[in-house]
């Protein structure tokens, strides 16, 4: 029997919608972003379970350690001393076997748009006057706003270092966060979390969220895939496109059925199980 040729090529049925380049759709889009997070996840297990410096540690001691060392941050005044800890937190990420580039990237990729946006109007000389840098507003008759009036706007000294100052600290605290993350097993660190006396329900409903987050985010992956599988054409006309809409809300709202259904049959299986409000 011959086949024919399509079927030998490697992609045989692509699903290209149209206007679109061949690009990711809206929805593949956070689709990807879904994979991409549950991937994370599957890393952090693979440098948890190497044998690293930081693995080999009593994860109730590393806890508390850690814990330490991010208030110790949070109470330091000086940029040289917080960037000792952060080259710190670098070397016992190398001695620990993660690979540098990926735990660098993942602590930096978030820095600079959440503690950035917050620590950029401190730069200002409106809200921390100093030593002007670069002036960018002057005027002799001033400027309204709202209720105010502007004389001058200037990048301060004070304000530029106590931005840096907020920045690094927010940094190193965060990377002590993802290196006890990286080098632990989420199980042990809600085991852990017994010594500082946390309540056994909030660690338990802590535990059972990470892990079926990761089950509905594959879920939803899985739903898009199954419809991709069954297309072999896309309508990009407005009512091709109103059909893709109608089909995310409808999945959608399959997706928050199944998690409540998910939920009970979890909680009945577990009573079954003598579960009384703790986990052994």
């Amino acid at each position: 029997m011959n086949l024919p040729a399509w079927f030998k090529e490697d992609a045989p049925c692509v699903f290209r919608p149209r206007g679109n380049g061949g690009g990711r759709s809206h929805v593949e889009k956070p689709l990807a972003k879904i994979a991409e997070i549950t991937q994370d996840a599957i890393s952090s297990e693979k440098y948890a379970s190497a044998e690293g410096f930081l693995q080999g540690i009593d994860p109730r001691k590393k806890l508390i350690a850690i814990l330490l060392l991010i208030v110790a941050t949070s109470f330091l005044r000086d940029i040289e001393s917080i960037l000792i800890v952060y080259a710190l937190t670098l070397c016992a990420a190398f001695a620990s076997k993660i690979d540098l580039w990926f735990f660098i990237k993942r602590v930096w990729f978030f820095i600079p748009l959440f503690s950035g946006i917050v620590a950029f109007p401190s730069i200002f000389s409106i809200f921390t006057p100093g030593e002007p840098l670069l002036s960018l507003i002057r005027s002799s008759q001033g400027i309204d706003l709202w209720f105010f009036k502007i004389y001058d706007v200037s990048i301060t000294k004070e304000g530029l270092l106590g931005a840096i100052l907020f920045v690094s600290r927010v940094a190193t605290s965060v990377s002590l966060a993802v290196l006890l993350t990286l080098t632990t097993r989420w199980n042990e660190i809600m085991k852990s979390l017994r010594v500082l006396y946390v309540p056994p329900m909030f660690i338990l409903v802590l535990s059972m969220t990470y892990q079926y987050i990761l089950i509905l985010m594959r879920t939803a992956q899985d739903m898009h895939l199954a419809k991709k599988s069954r297309t072999i054409y896309s309508d990009a006309s407005y009512s091709g496109i109103k059909k893709e809409r109608d089909w995310v809300a409808s999945r959608m709202g399959a997706l928050l059925n199944k998690s409540y259904a998910l939920s009970e049959e979890t909680h009945s299986a577990m009573l079954s199980r003598g579960f009384r409000g703790d986990v052994k």
